[in-house]
């Protein structure tokens, strides 16, 4: 009986291991995932890396956690420098899947419907430091 518990204990260890790799391989492809969708469909305005491109939008270094509309080095919508708040996983979320909603007359005309784009695209925007 020992040594079919001790087993059955091993097994599990294997198990855990297994997980907590694919745990990390999901997290990086999950990062991937959304480094390429920033870049398709963010890049062109925001810049590759989300430095401010040509000044046609903000660069989104540091987003996550800024108060809306805040950079001193972009001159925001009249919609945007309206809303209050900072920029957090939900506020982006509702943001980018329909900016006219989250703030009408804002700038960006470009949205993703899809939650799990936006989960992966928001998850990129965090690594922007």
């Amino acid at each position: 009986m020992r040594a079919f518990l001790a087993s059955v204990a091993l097994a599990g260890a294997i198990l855990t291991f297994a997980n907590a790799g694919s745990s990390l391989h999901g997290a990086e492809a999950a990062h991937g995932k959304g480094e390429v969708l920033f870049e398709n469909r963010c890049a062109r305005c925001h810049g590759l890396g989300g430095d401010g491109g040509d000044g046609l939008a903000p660069a989104l270094i540091g987003v996550v956690g800024r108060t809306i509309a805040s950079r001193s080095d972009y001159v925001y919508s009249d919609a945007l420098k309206a809303k209050s708040g900072i920029w957090s996983d939900l506020t982006l979320n509702t943001y980018i899947a329909d900016p006219q909603a989250f703030a009408p007359g804002a700038e960006m005309e470009v949205n993703s419907p899809d939650p799990a784009e936006r989960e992966a695209i928001i998850g990129y925007l965090k690594t922007l430091h």
